[in-house]
């Protein structure tokens, strides 16, 4: 239970303020304790570079971590599914990379995966806002998502994200 708390309270970064200085692999690591329960049969590779801190708003980059790890846990075959995080300095950023040994997405849907409401998933297992909301995110910090995808081997989402916000974030 109190793991979980910890979790939360990582997750969430309740006790600190809104924008402040973190370290993403912190974020990570936060984010995959709150989805653990997804991941008991998945093999998560972390490939945790050295990084420096950036100047977010935590609880929503956490928010979006979240929302891609559990998007790939979804998406992985019921046996042999693989997660792989990697974060890395990138120029004048972090990048963090959530790939996964799903189904793929398909060329067709792609253009579609950050449209509010729109959903490949069944009725009642998702509202289609998730992508939505951690691509807005991730712009209001003055970065960008983007994905990869092959049909049948997997999905590959890249954030970059810069180690300051743009003034009018």
């Amino acid at each position: 239970m109190a793991e979980i708390v910890g979790n939360l309270k990582d997750f969430s970064r309740l006790d600190r303020s809104k924008v402040t200085s973190f370290n993403l692999n912190e974020g990570l690591t936060s984010s995959l304790g709150l989805a653990r329960h997804m991941l008991k049969s998945v093999n998560v590779d972390r490939k945790f570079g050295e990084i420096p801190t950036i100047t977010c708003a935590p609880s929503q980059i956490n928010q979006v971590f979240l929302n891609l790890i559990t998007n790939a846990a979804q998406a992985l075959p019921p046996a042999k599914g693989a997660i792989t995080l990697t974060t890395r300095a990138d120029g004048d950023g972090v990048s963090v990379e959530v790939a996964d040994n799903g189904k793929g997405i398909p060329a067709e849907v792609l253009p579609k995966i950050f449209d509010p409401f729109f959903t490949t998933k069944e009725i009642g297992k998702g509202t289609g806002l998730g992508l939505s909301i951690s691509y807005k995110i991730v712009e209001q910090h003055g970065g960008r998502i983007e994905v990869a995808s092959v049909v049948g081997k997997g999905t590959k989402f890249t954030v970059w994200l810069p180690l300051k916000p743009p003034a009018e974030a």
